[in-house]
């Protein structure tokens, strides 16, 4: 049963149930009429659930006088491994044995049934040889019904043919690793004629691993041991099929060559595996890769090879503990998100199944005795598999946590990244590769995708679409196309200002020059980060971006908020230019461009746009430059200008971002507002000093600088009065001039 990880569903009537399990006719696999992955494989259906965004069905409790511990009170129902019986070691076993060793196999293959503490508890096959005969530690392992759910779900992806596998971000001491290598294990000593493989972060790292399955091999009972070929500790690959041996003379040749099943670790690089035909794989710490064998890519070249043609043949486990986004984690973040859309051909982008298990269910000294999480507080102490006894749940122990460390915002967030109570606090970037305050980032991306249900085609709050000259004529009128696929404008709903306040722009004459200039400048400003050339040949260059920040306004739009954001490399340099002059035509605002591109700037120019262009908001006009007056914009390379850059998103990320935790700008506890989740993951990364890949950035920044008024008033000191007349000193008997 799945008591943590999901819900039981019911899309199947029961008499249709009833039917097909008189007859047994339910096949193990994918169910497309009822939308159900069946893991049974005794042809029987008993409860489905909801895990995620799949739905799994259980095989039918069987008659309860043949489920383990059946009749014992329920608190002596406690998983225990079966000894081998008298006279069955671990060097042979004997023909009298064959009926407890078919009993054995059948679990093994069909999964096994059991009381624990009075609930009937179904684990799969692998996770039944993992606690029973996987050895790799000290001891055997312990039950643990959170594993068990997991091992369900992973038995649904091994049971679904549009499945490669699951991508698991790993909880601390869940075990992953270690039921990876119990699932080599059991498939490698089942399936004949099989190739199987690991790869970690390291090649010393998969070498490792190895040599855990290794130990953990040699510890297997004969009848589920197969021949091997080589040394008893092998050191790359363990190769089980009959030894190779010299023959006698007469003697005939067996046909009987044993699995003849490999498995083996491999180096990490990118060709690791590529080309193999692999019927399993462990893909270990892929959130840790180093960077030239980026995980993103790697699981691009191996996932060929579990396929030929459409038909998916291996499934992989990939496993990781969630590294720093600038350290692997976005990198193992792209596929896990592209691992919950499906394509129209019914598989994931990726082709593998995304598994979150919160925290607060793998805490070590939160399991009870029988091996079920303490989650909520318990009404009495609860005894836990240490012998002691606990009063609260994982939650409270979580949450009680963060309270001490609320007014610790660095320490607040490594807490919640290191222990994620919900999905997107996986993710969590770490406090030491952030410039800004990466708390309040986070709160702003976690309500982003758990409340807006945000992935990277946009989400609840964002509309997407693109601009065009009404009936092609160009400077007249602009129209707003929504295009929820291909738009390069991302808007906020409900700021498309009113009709009457679209495309209203004047015609003044300023320092000489007669030009378009915007009507509602009141409302806010356009930072630009324009790019230079086309791509190059290989595809690289930066993205052309755009943000629209509003002042406090009269036109009905949110006050001191981002309602427009842009960030794109259209095919052609001159369709970002089109696109800058459709924004500030249609919203009728300024912009406040970076002066990094002169032919961006003499486009805006021969245009008619001079005045649409803000001038450098720290100097006046006579302390512009010529070309600072002939372009308008700010200089790139002012050192001084970055640093404003930086402090005016900083003091915006503090003030708007995330939780309010003073009252000066919002109420407390009040959510900020930013529906674009790319600008905040790029704020995130963003370094200062090195702009040239941070174009949200950049445009958000000059956005906000755009809307405030920098130019110092010159208070000028009092000069001396003159006075007209000509002064004379009186002191003595005759006056004279001074």
């Amino acid at each position: 049963m799945i008591h943590y990880l999901g819900q039981e569903v019911e899309v199947v009537d029961a008499k249709t149930k009833l039917t097909k399990n008189k007859k047994k006719s339910w096949e193990y696999g994918y169910n497309p009429e009822i939308d159900v992955i069946i893991i049974s494989k005794n042809g029987t259906l008993g409860s489905i659930f909801q895990v995620g965004d799949i739905k799994i069905g259980l095989p039918l409790k069987p008659r309860k006088n043949t489920i383990r511990h059946a009749y014992y009170k329920d608190e002596h129902q406690k998983w225990s491994r079966e000894e081998l019986p008298a006279g069955l070691d671990y060097s042979n076993w004997e023909s009298q044995h064959f009926d407890w060793v078919k009993q054995q196999d059948t679990y093994r293959k069909e999964g096994y049934w059991a009381y624990i503490n009075g609930k009937p508890i179904y684990m799969t096959g692998t996770y039944w040889f993992f606690l029973q005969w996987v050895r790799i530690e000290e001891d055997y392992p312990d039950f643990r019904q959170v594993q068990n759910e997991y091992m369900i779900f992973w038995e649904a992806c091994k049971a679904d043919p549009r499945c490669y596998g699951l991508i698991y971000g790993k909880n601390r001491r869940m075990g992953a690793t270690s039921l990876a290598v119990s699932e080599l294990l059991m498939s490698g000593t089942l399936f004949r004629e099989k190739r199987l493989g690991l790869v970690s972060k390291t090649g010393k790292d998969s070498k490792d691993v190895f040599d855990r399955l290794v130990t953990a091999f040699k510890r297997l009972p004969p009848f589920f041991k197969p021949k091997t070929d080589g040394t008893s500790t092998p050191k790359t690959e363990l190769i089980l099929r009959e030894p190779t041996r010299k023959l006698k003379t007469g003697e005939k040749v067996s046909t009987d060559t044993g699995m003849n099943t490999i498995i083996s670790h491999y180096n990490t690089a990118l060709n690791a595996m590529d080309g193999m035909r692999m019927f399993r794989a462990l893909l270990d710490e892929t959130s840790k890769f180093p960077r030239e064998v980026p995980f993103d890519k790697y699981w691009g070249i191996v996932r060929t090879s579990f396929i030929k043609g459409k038909v998916i043949f291996g499934k992989a486990m990939v496993v990781s503990t969630v590294n720093p986004m600038k350290h692997g984690g976005k990198e193992f973040k792209n596929v896990y998100y592209n691992s919950k859309k499906r394509d129209l051909n019914g598989r994931t982008l990726s082709g593998l199944y995304p598994i979150y298990i919160p925290a607060q269910y793998c805490l070590e000294g939160y399991f009870d005795e029988f091996g079920f999480s303490i989650v909520e507080d318990p009404i009495e102490p609860i005894k836990t598999d240490a012998g002691d006894y606990e009063s609260i749940g994982g939650i409270t122990y979580l949450k009680n946590i963060l309270e001490s460390l609320k007014n610790k915002p660095d320490e607040y967030n490594e807490q919640l990244r290191q222990f994620p109570m919900q999905e997107s606090d996986m993710f969590r970037d770490s406090n030491t590769d952030c410039f800004f305050n990466v708390l309040k980032l986070e709160e702003q991306l976690s309500y982003n995708v758990e409340e807006l249900d945000d992935d990277k085609y946009g989400n609840s709050e964002v509309i997407r679409g693109n601009f065009t000259w009404a009936n092609g004529i160009k400077d007249s009128r602009v129209v707003f196309h929504p295009d929820s696929e291909n738009g390069r404008f991302w808007i906020a709903k409900g700021c498309i200002p009113a009709p009457e306040f679209q495309n209203q722009k004047l015609t003044k004459y300023k320092h000489g020059i007669s030009a378009y200039a915007p009507a509602n400048e009141n409302l806010g400003c356009i930072g630009i980060d324009p790019f230079n050339r086309e791509k190059t040949s290989e595809g690289e260059g930066s993205n052309g971006a755009m943000h629209l920040y509003t002042r406090m306004n009269t036109l009905g739009l949110p006050n001191n908020a981002f309602i427009m954001e842009y960030i794109d490399r259209p095919k052609k340099i001159e369709m970002f230019y089109e696109d800058v002059i459709m924004a500030m035509h249609f919203f009728s605002v300024p912009i406040l461009p970076e002066l990094s591109s002169e032919r961006f700037s003499h486009f805006l120019i021969e245009r008619g746009y001079r005045h649409y262009v803000k001038n450098n908001p720290f100097k006046p006009w006579n302390k512009l430059s010529p070309e600072e007056k002939k372009c308008g914009g700010i200089n790139a390379q002012n050192v001084k200008f970055r640093e404003e850059q930086f402090q005016a998103l900083n003091s915006y990320i503090e003030d708007y971002i995330g939780v309010a935790r003073e009252k000066e700008n919002r109420e407390i506890g009040d959510m900020g507002y930013l529906p674009f989740t790319r600008t905040l993951e790029q704020w995130k990364a963003a370094d200062p000093d090195k702009r040239t890949d941070f174009d949200a950035y950049i445009s958000s920044s000059l956005a906000i600088l755009g809307c405030q008024s920098r130019i110092k008033i010159q208070i000028e000191e009092p000069k001396p009065i003159k006075i007209p007349f000509r002064q004379y000193d009186n002191s003595g008997l005759i006056s004279k001039a001074v």
